[in-house]
């Protein structure tokens, strides 16, 4: 027999009091506050100068968009995924997350290196042009040439292009939609689920599915946070029975963005650990770091080590209060409350745990959390 901690209890408290319906009236309100401190910090920058959709609607990706299309709209309204629609056949075609465009990305990047001075035959190996090789100009037609071959950006007609169809339907989305009435809990039990992240909220009174709204594990946890009553979380995670000792994937800080990046696809994660020659924790990277490297064509190589290519993208955009954590950590002896608050306030999938020397030791993300919900994870005694 097994029983919930004290800050367990506490969570499923309020996983068990509220419905889906709620849970997207305060995220709607939260992605209005985020979007206009967003849009303050980003006066000037023409990455973001398109105007975002209002936060009360549902981002739907139409399945003619190209992939660079459908990512920007994403990064244009500050989420990582939305469900893909095809109008023709009248059907939802599966959920196109921001890691998809870092998969064809980091492809095109494989061309680029293939574009090189001795081999110019894609597929090729060569070494890659250094700085005083060829000038920057070069580098980023090169890399444009690369992206293009990939055809990320080309309409679903083209032959050879890749099609936000296929990206989206390595997600599929479930076959049963939950509606506003659906309780919180029945939502979580979905999103333990590997690789489901996201649910869509459908309307229970028409005749067919229709997704009004998305649930993730993001705005879930930023909900739970805000309802829970202050020292209710207060035990420490290992006291709690929050399991956050596992394999941390982490990479080197003197390998290039294009190794991270590259490490991150492989892995189909959404953050990894950087760290120094000693092990130490100095950073972290994501998939939505390649956002630089898509829209200006080459100006930020993936070729610098890893730590000077966060430092190029974080210098060369304004950064919201969610963005001033580079190294985004907590100690071994962290309470649920400060993990849980942090990854409310930050929407980070995931933060790493390190010791005391600074060298992770484990890490605690969205899924974590909800297991650790609706999981009892104490042995009776």
């Amino acid at each position: 027999m097994s029983f919930r901690s004290k800050s367990a209890q506490a969570l499923m408290n309020v996983v068990e009091s509220y419905t889906a319906g709620e849970v997207m009236d305060f995220t709607v309100q939260k992605r209005a506050s985020d979007r206009d401190q967003a849009r303050a910090f980003h006066v000037g920058d023409e990455s973001t100068q398109a105007e975002p959709q209002p936060p009360s609607s549902v981002i739907v990706i139409d399945s003619k968009m190209t992939p660079l299309e459908a990512a920007t709209l994403l990064w244009e309204n500050f989420i990582m995924g939305a469900p893909v629609y095809d109008a023709d056949r009248k059907t939802y075609v599966g959920m196109f997350d921001v890691r998809d465009i870092l998969s064809c990305v980091n492809a095109a990047h494989r061309e680029f290196v293939a574009l090189g001075i001795d081999n110019p035959k894609p597929g090729q190996d060569t070494h890659l042009p250094t700085y005083g090789e060829i000038n920057r100009a070069m580098q980023r037609e090169r890399l444009a040439n690369a992206l293009q071959h990939m055809k990320i950006d080309s309409k679903p007609s083209t032959p050879g292009a890749v099609t936000v169809t296929y990206l989206a339907a390595r997600n599929p989305m479930p076959p049963v939609f939950y509606t506003k009435e659906s309780s919180l809990l029945d939502i979580c039990k979905v999103l333990t689920a590997r690789h489901k992240h996201r649910v869509c909220i459908g309307n229970s009174s028409t005749a067919r599915a229709v997704c009004e709204g998305i649930l993730s594990q993001s705005s879930i946890v930023a909900f739970i946070a805000s309802k829970c009553p202050k020292g209710s979380l207060d035990e420490k995670m290992t006291d709690a029975g929050l399991d956050f000792r596992k394999d941390v994937v982490k990479i080197a800080d003197s390998a290039s963005a294009a190794e991270a990046f590259e490490l991150l696809d492989s892995k189909r994660l959404s953050g990894i650990a950087v760290v120094d020659e000693d092990g130490k924790l100095v950073g972290t990277t994501s998939a939505k770091d390649i956002k630089r490297a898509v829209l200006d064509a080459g100006r930020t190589s993936m070729d610098m080590d890893i730590l000077s290519y966060l430092a190029s993208v974080r210098q060369s955009e304004a950064v919201t209060k969610k963005d001033k954590y580079p190294s985004v950590h907590v100690h071994d002896d962290a309470t649920v409350e400060h993990v849980v608050n942090l990854i409310a306030k930050t929407g980070l999938h995931r933060v790493f745990v390190v010791d005391k020397d600074m060298k992770p030791v484990g890490v605690v993300s969205f899924t974590d959390i909800i297991n650790f919900v609706i999981k009892p994870a104490i042995p009776g005694v």
